[in-house]
């Protein structure tokens, strides 16, 4: 979801029904939970307008370093599977041609993250099994004083153009990949907080406003029809901009109620620095 994009027509609605009340100040000043109501009130729409201020920060830097470290494995990675297949073909090697057949182009750039780094992972895995190549020559060229003559080298970049350092440039740029996937993660799941903490709060006030406010105003309809009629206006307008934007957020449910923790009077979104996961575990082990 572009929360940069969310509607925040009822932001500005609440502070036409907050503005509509403190002018009524004096017959709510008479009745203390009117008042209260109204002080309430008023600070929900604080806290909120500091959270829609938060959700409308784009989050387009992680975002684009996370598609540049990803174009960036596809770059390293697509070479090798040329090799890769050209090899299997050459040597007859059925089973690797099979591995091998759907790693097109195209089929990388379209498949999803995680299913990209799955897949350069075991790219990297073969090209290292295969290398005869690669490990087999890792272990030859650290014995040689002069890596230059070797034959292992001749046999590697001659006949297919497969160097160490194409396997190595793989494995360092899933590494980057998947530490900005984790970094705009955690920026999601940031802005996802947030969400949940909108929701409540608008869940509060609503209830405020329809078991409370709304019904200490009736007892101004005789007293002060003009105070009246205009509140029940941008009421009206209130409840139609709600069911807006609740299709936009979702509505609360019971359990995101129960996660949300006070909301403070300021919030800052941090960037986390990127956490190991499975993967990244798994590179390691490698």
């Amino acid at each position: 979801m572009d929360y940069s994009k969310i509607n925040t027509l009822k932001l500005d609605n609440n502070k036409q029904v907050i503005n509509v009340l403190s002018k009524n100040s004096v017959s709510a000043s008479k009745i203390s939970k009117f008042q209260t109501a109204i002080e309430q009130l008023s600070s929900n729409q604080k806290k909120l307008e500091e959270l829609y201020a938060l959700l409308g920060k784009g989050n387009d830097s992680t975002e684009k370093a996370k598609n540049d470290r990803r174009n960036e494995l596809l770059k390293k990675a697509i070479p090798v599977i040329t090799i890769m297949q050209i090899f299997a073909y050459d040597k007859k090697k059925k089973d690797l041609q099979h591995r091998l057949e759907d790693l097109t182009s195209e089929n990388l750039q379209n498949c999803p993250d995680i299913e990209l780094i799955k897949v350069t992972r075991k790219l990297w895995m073969i090209a290292n099994k295969y290398g005869g190549y690669s490990l087999a020559y890792i272990r030859k060229i650290k014995k040689s004083l002069n890596a230059e003559k070797s034959k292992a080298l001749i046999k590697l970049e001659k006949e297919y153009g497969l160097i160490p350092n194409m396997i190595k440039n793989i494995e360092e740029a899933n590494i980057n990949f998947i530490e900005s996937m984790l970094r705009h993660e955690d920026e999601i799941k940031e802005k996802e907080k947030i969400v949940r903490k909108i929701k409540k709060i608008d869940s509060q006030s609503d209830s405020l406003l329809k078991n409370k406010i709304d019904r200490f105003v009736l007892l101004c309809e005789n007293e002060n029809p003009e105070f009246y009629n205009g509140y029940q206006k941008v009421r009206k307008n209130y409840n139609n901009i709600s069911t807006t934007e609740s299709d936009q957020l979702g509505e609360i449910t019971q359990e995101e109620y129960s996660k949300v923790e006070e909301v403070p009077t300021e919030h800052k979104v941090k960037s986390k620095q990127p956490k190991e996961n499975d993967l990244l575990k798994k590179k390691a082990e490698v």
